[in-house]
Parts: C-alpha cells; sequence; structure tokens
C-alpha cells in the first residue's frame, strides 16, 4: 500500500474497489498538525475513530497536539474474516463494512460502540426498519442509571440517535448516528452502533430493510492486498481503548492467536512470513496493518538466474515487509539494521520510500535517489524506490 501525504480538506466516507481475495484495502497517509487542530477533529476529517488516531499516534495531546506534528493516519484496512456480503461489523476494529451488491466494492465506516459492561452482541441479524428523525425511548437499562430522562425524545439536537437510525432485530440495538460525534471511535454507547452523522446518512440511503448484518469480535486481522502483500493489523483490546480515550498509555495486553491468523491467511506462503513482525504487532497492538510477507516480490526471485532454490525467500528481501518496523537488508549496506536486533519504538516510523512494494529503512545521510549509483551486487534490479514525501526523523 502507498504511503500518501494527505490532504487538509474533509474526506469523503471510504469506498473501495474489491478484487476477488482482496482484504486489503486503503493506504496508510499522514497529516500535518495545524493551529487549532485536535485530534478529535482530525480523526473526523479522515473518517477514523479518535482511539485509532490515538493509537497509532501515542503521546500525542488530545486537545492540544503540537503544531507542525505529523501524524500516521492508519487508513490502510485488513478485513475481518468473514463472508462479505451485506453489512459486518468488527468490534475489536470499532468499524462497520458495507459490501455493496456485486461484491466488487467494500465501504467502510468508523464507529462508537458499547462501554465494558454493555456490548453489542455477536452473531448475525438483519436490519428490521429504517427510522429517519427518530424519537429515543430510553430503555430500562438506562432509565435505571439516568432516571431524569423523560420518557421520549423526539428528534432534535438533543437526542442520541442523531437524524437516522436503523433498528437490528436484536432488541433496543441499533445503527445510528448521533448527537456527539466524539464519541465514535471510543466505548460510549449501552451497546448501539454510533457513526458520525454524515457516515449515517450515507448507509442509511444505500441499505434496505432486510439486509443481513454480521458482528465480530476479531482483535487480529490478515489477509492480502491486490499487490501481494500480506498484511497483519492488531487492534488495542477494550482495556487498552478506555486507556487511550483519557489519554494514558495504554497497558501492555498482548493480542492472543495472531500466529493461527496469520497461518491461515498466508497459506503456502507461511514460509516466507516474518514471524519476528507478526509477534510485534500482536504485542504491540496499534491497529496500524504490517506488512508480513509479499508473494509478488518471491515470484519475481524465483525467476532470477542467481535464484538459490535451497534457500529461503527471506535471504533475498531488501528490507523484510513491515510498516512500523524494518528489517537489515540481506547484503545491503545502505540499509541499517533496524529492527529484530535493534532498538525500536513501540509504534515505529514509516519509511518514505518503497521498492517493488517492499519497504526498507534508508539511513538519514543518504544521497538523494538521482545520486544513486547502480544496485549492489546480487540484486536484481536497481532502487526503484518511489518518493511520496518526508515522515518524521527523514529529512528527505
Amino acid at each position: 500500500m502507498l504511503v500518501a501525504a494527505l490532504a487538509a480538506g474533509p474526506a469523503a466516507a471510504a469506498e473501495y474497489a474489491l478484487a476477488p481475495g482482496q482484504k486489503v484495502v486503503g493506504e496508510i497517509g499522514e497529516y500535518v498538525v495545524q493551529p487549532g487542530d485536535g485530534l478529535n477533529d482530525i480523526a473526523r476529517k479522515f473518517d477514523l475513530g479518535y482511539t485509532a488516531l490515538a493509537a497509532a499516534n501515542p503521546g500525542v495531546d488530545q486537545f492540544s497536539p503540537a503544531v507542525g506534528r505529523r501524524l500516521i493516519i492508519p487508513a490502510l484496512y485488513v478485513l475481518p474474516d468473514v463472508p462479505h456480503r451485506g453489512i459486518v461489523v468488527n468490534l475489536a476494529q470499532w468499524r462497520l463494512y458495507y459490501f455493496p451488491p456485486g461484491g466488487d466494492r467494500v465501504e467502510t465506516y468508523p464507529l462508537g460502540l458499547g462501554v465494558i459492561s454493555a456490548s453489542t452482541p455477536l452473531g448475525a441479524t438483519s436490519v428490521m426498519w429504517k427510522e429517519p428523525n427518530p424519537t429515543w425511548y430510553p430503555p430500562p437499562s438506562i432509565r435505571a442509571e439516568r432516571p431524569e430522562l423523560p420518557p421520549m425524545i423526539p428528534p432534535g439536537p438533543d437526542n442520541p440517535l442523531g437524524d437516522y437510525a436503523m433498528h437490528l432485530g436484536w432488541k433496543n440495538y441499533l445503527i445510528h448516528g448521533t448527537n456527539k460525534p466524539d464519541g465514535v471511535g471510543r466505548n460510549v454507547s449501552h451497546g448501539c452502533i454510533r457513526m458520525y452523522p454524515a457516515d449515517v446518512e450515507r448507509l442509511f440511503n444505500e441499505v434496505s430493510v432486510g439486509i443481513p448484518v454480521r458482528t465480530v469480535r476479531q482483535p487480529v486481522t490478515a489477509g492480502w492486498s491486490a499487490d501481494g502483500g500480506l498484511y497483519v493489523e492488531a487492534f488495542p483490546s477494550r482495556t487498552q481503548v478506555e486507556a487511550i480515550e483519557i489519554d494514558h498509555p495504554a497497558p501492555a495486553d498482548p493480542a492472543d492467536g495472531a500466529e493461527a491468523v496469520v497461518r491461515t491467511a498466508a497459506g503456502s506462503y507461511a514460509g516466507s512470513v516474518d514471524w519476528d513482525l507478526v509477534q510485534r504487532a500482536a504485542d504491540g497492538r496499534n491497529g496500524v496493518p504490517v506488512l508480513i510477507a509479499d508473494r509478488s516480490g518471491i515470484a519475481r526471485q524465483q525467476t532470477r538466474p542467481d535464484y538459490n532454490r535451497e534457500a529461503t525467500s527471506a535471504s533475498y528481501d531488501r528490507g523484510a515487509a513491515g510498516y512500523s518496523y524494518g528489517r537489515e537488508a540481506a547484503g545491503s549496506s545502505a540499509v541499517p539494521a533496524y529492527g529484530r536486533d535493534a532498538s525500536y519504538p513501540t509504534y515505529g516510523q514509516p519509511s518514505s520510500y518503497y521498492g517493488d512494494g517492499v519497504q526498507a529503512y534508508l539511513p538519514h545521510n543518504a544521497p538523494p535517489p538521482e545520486q544513486w549509483g547502480p544496485p549492489p551486487a546480487g540484486y536484481g534490479t536497481p532502487y526503484g524506490y518511489r518518493r511520496f514525501g518526508p515522515y518524521p526523523n527523514n529529512p528527505w
């Protein structure tokens, strides 16, 4: 996936073409904090939930991020491992996916979900009816907590359902808008699924009554991109989200089962997976997808005359696949040892360059691309890195 510098204007709801077998959509981007920005504003600008943005940029003040700071925009998504049909909600990702009829595209939206004591049900249901300008009748569970509430709240700015509601087959559970958009991406509801006002309006107008809805809780997802990269993504746990919401460091809480998820997704390519990166993604749980294998690169290597068929494909990686973490490229003095045998920040810093779809970390004093000479011995192609803009700690 390309790393792009994103414009400052509001982003439309995310919609992507979807090829057969593709499970990764979107791209990682960056944004430079402007005067007056808060993380909630930036998250909404790029159609992200607050927690997704904060987890990818730990230590950034929620209300007063430093002007000029470059933020990672984690808009690369690994789809949950379920049939691509109707509405799919991954509760562990705080994200909804809508697969329109035809199966060749997907739309995705951030969500506000239930507090730890009030989870959204898991399983299959459907949209039973749609209600524009809904009236809210506080259910008994909420009235027990807030007895001062009236029996009903009519449509308007005080209605927590917002302007659109889709009633599910589970009693008292809805997909709806909100009059408090800052709650999107957080544990805020009593089990209902909240969306940004513009997002719920779009989804409301697209789906029909009877459309299937499936909720899952998959804290680790893995899958292939359209260009042959295998990614793994581990999302913060609910307790980590609770800490992130109040600007506290997320406690350590490694995700279980990451290796099994990756092995299933990798299939016959499991031998080319960088398992150290898989473990680091599971330990870090920052929600940023990590590139852990590249089958297109393996195919190219196998056609090279100097390919050693008895060696592992990893021997020919210019820099192991990985968004947040890198690995020293075999046989190259141009790439520093960064990652497996060196210390690294929890969430890392992305490289500014890709080469043949594989990321590499370059030394900060390296010459500009136009001055690069021929590749070192053992490389089949020149340094064909494409430049996408500067990143933190990289002066180019």
